[in-house]
């Protein structure tokens, strides 16, 4: 089998790695090459991934839509919805196979959530000026409302882990926040909660602004609310992928997918 990648940032090449460990080739097109993108899809590709900034996303889904090939697209799918309805139609009108990249709900610390928990606490914290320790973290997407930065949908894989585990959503309001000068134009800081059809109650914390990194949630279980830290490495993205694999082989619809994953983003 052979992968497309379209955006060879840090992503881009973990993928292109973690694909090849697999017995995947790859090739990784770069933004720079996007204008002859055509040419080198007639090279034939069983799946494409992409892998470009937030605001080229529906973009590039498209082309590889087009042309009928399986789409593994990063978080998150969309930071404006111009070309989605687009989109949405050749995916639904070819019955492709797509997935949003998802890759916290393959944790252990997420399979074990309770989906019949009636509360969780999620927080999620990095101070953006380390996190971008070998450029200027001002200039990054993550910082410019232009490039589709700000914390809410930077950090979506905490909504999208909460959607996952207690399913459609009732009601959600969150506060956004821009309290310092490490972003340019969007909000440093969201608080929100979210209330479940289940039933469930989540609160969550997202921020660019905490000194050391943070992740975990707060469960409560047995009358009281249980701390679980997550550890993420490598195998998150390597099982992500072979799911990805997987479904496609089978000719099987992913979670996560396209629709999915827009009815999510349709609440934010």
């Amino acid at each position: 089998m052979k992968a497309i990648i379209i955006g060879g940032g840090s992503i881009g090449k973990r993928h292109s790695k973690n694909l090849n460990d697999l017995g995947i080739s790859t090739r990784i097109v770069d933004v720079d090459e996007i204008q002859n993108i055509d040419n080198i899809l007639n090279e034939g590709f069983d799946m494409g991934f992409i892998c470009t900034p937030n605001i080229y996303h529906i973009e590039h889904c498209v082309t590889l839509a087009k042309h009928n090939i399986p789409i593994f697209c990063e978080k998150p799918f969309y930071t404006n919805t111009e070309g989605l309805d687009k989109l949405l139609q050749i995916v639904e009108e070819k019955n492709l196979i797509t997935m949003v990249g998802c890759n916290l709900r393959f944790t252990p610390e997420i399979q074990k959530i309770s989906s019949k928990s009636k509360y969780i606490n999620v927080y999620f914290g990095y101070d953006l000026k380390k996190w971008r320790p070998n450029t200027d973290y001002l200039k990054s997407y993550s910082a410019n409302k232009s490039l589709g930065g700000g914390i809410l949908l930077d950090a979506i894989h905490e909504l999208d882990y909460l959607y996952y585990k207690f399913g459609s959503v009732k009601d959600i309001s969150y506060i956004k926040s821009k309290l310092t000068d490490v972003t340019n134009d969007v909000e440093d800081l969201v608080i929100g909660r979210i209330e479940f059809n289940s039933g469930t109650i989540a609160d969550f914390t997202l921020n660019y602004l905490s000194e050391e990194y943070q992740r975990y949630y707060d469960i409560l279980e047995d009358g009281v609310l249980k701390r679980v830290n997550l550890n993420l490495d490598n195998q998150m993205y390597i099982d992500e992928i072979k799911y990805f694999i997987k479904n496609v082989k089978q000719k099987s619809q992913c979670m996560n997918s396209f629709k999915e994953a827009n009815n999510l983003l349709n609440k934010l």
